[in-house]
């Protein structure tokens, strides 16, 4: 059996999400909120029992099109997500009986198309494989608070564990206000976008998006920023609740993208963590051909596996999706690149 739960019964979407001891950020109802500035549509979060075990799935169900007849295709959000699992049995038969009842779910309600970015640190996407098309993108670094944890330049050539430190013109890191200072992220943050010439329109995030995540996710969403001759040089914004960091986005100007700037930052932003008792900070990852430097940056300071970015994509119906949706429809294939 499933239920079906909309976004404003946010109460019992938690409570779904407690069932699965899940305290990740990207699944929570109030993220979604924030996402659905970037994917206007519907978010829901598709709840399946069997005697397998349990699933739950949040996603954004989106129009396609203008016609008198609707048709509908679902993503998770920008971040990560996919469905989580509880196994009480047999994993492959949950997967397949999962699988049976939201097939039918969308040929129901005109789901012609699904997109699923998967979340690697659930490592869920294996499971799937024989439902969805996978497209492994990249490997996504991450920084074990647990462990010892580089220091940056500029600790190391302080005295003081202290965000607030400047020494000899040293790169120094404030923790910024999300509010006050969001209109001097966005200028580092448009710069960046504008540099990347392949970038399409979806990841050219507008002022309200910034401001919907701001007002959506409260204390959970924290600014840092780095700073050089007292000017900001490179800035991001980092998602934190339960005991998860993520980094979601950021800006930099021209030459401190994969500099010491950006690397003390980051740094800068694990000691934090560490220090607020969260356990880990996932740093992402990117496309090899669009940033390798930023990676290799990641990969230099990670102290724990590479886990992999995997998207999924199931067409419901080919039929209607050939006819509304171009195969080489350019925003699909810069989105989720799989064309």
């Amino acid at each position: 059996m499933y239920e079906l739960v909309p976004v404003h019964e946010h109460v019992r979407w938690q409570k779904i999400l407690d069932l699965f001891k899940i305290s990740d950020i990207y699944y929570t109802s109030l993220y979604f909120l924030s996402a659905i500035k970037l994917d206007p549509g519907e978010p829901l979060l598709f709840y399946y029992v069997d005697d397998e075990g349990e699933v739950a799935y949040p996603f954004i169900k989106r129009v396609i099109n203008s016609e008198d007849t609707a048709y509908f295709d679902i993503t998770t959000p920008f971040g990560y997500g996919g469905p989580l699992l509880e196994i009480k049995g047999d994993a492959a038969k949950l997967i397949e009986n999962f699988r049976k009842t939201f097939t039918d779910f969308c040929d129901e309600e005109k789901i012609i198309a699904e997109f699923i970015r998967f979340h690697p640190l659930n490592k869920n996407a294996p499971f799937f494989e024989k439902y969805l098309n996978l497209y492994p993108m990249y490997d996504t670094y991450s920084i074990s608070l647990m462990q010892s944890i580089p220091a940056s330049e500029e600790y190391k050539n302080s005295n003081h564990r202290n965000l607030h430190v400047n020494s000899n013109n040293q790169v120094i890191i404030k923790k910024l206000g999300t509010v006050r200072h969001m209109f001097e992220f966005l200028v580092l943050y448009y710069s960046t976008a504008r540099r990347r010439e392949e970038a399409d329109s979806y990841y050219f995030f507008t002022d309200d998006y910034f401001e919907t995540l701001i007002s959506s996710l409260g204390p959970n969403l924290h600014l840092f920023g780095a700073f050089y001759e007292e000017k900001l040089v490179s800035a991001c914004y980092v998602l934190a609740q339960g005991d998860m960091i993520f980094h979601h986005l950021e800006g930099s100007v021209a030459g401190q993208e994969n500099g010491t700037a950006k690397k003390n930052l980051l740094l800068k932003i694990a000691e934090w963590g560490a220090e607020n008792h969260f356990s880990s900070f996932h740093l992402g990852g990117d496309f090899p051909e669009d940033n390798e430097n930023s990676n290799r940056l990641k990969l230099e300071i990670s102290n724990m596996e590479p886990a992999a970015f995997y998207i999924g994509q199931q067409v419901h119906d080919p039929s209607a999706y050939n006819k509304l949706v171009s195969v080489n429809e350019t925003d699909l294939i810069k989105r989720y690149r799989f064309g």
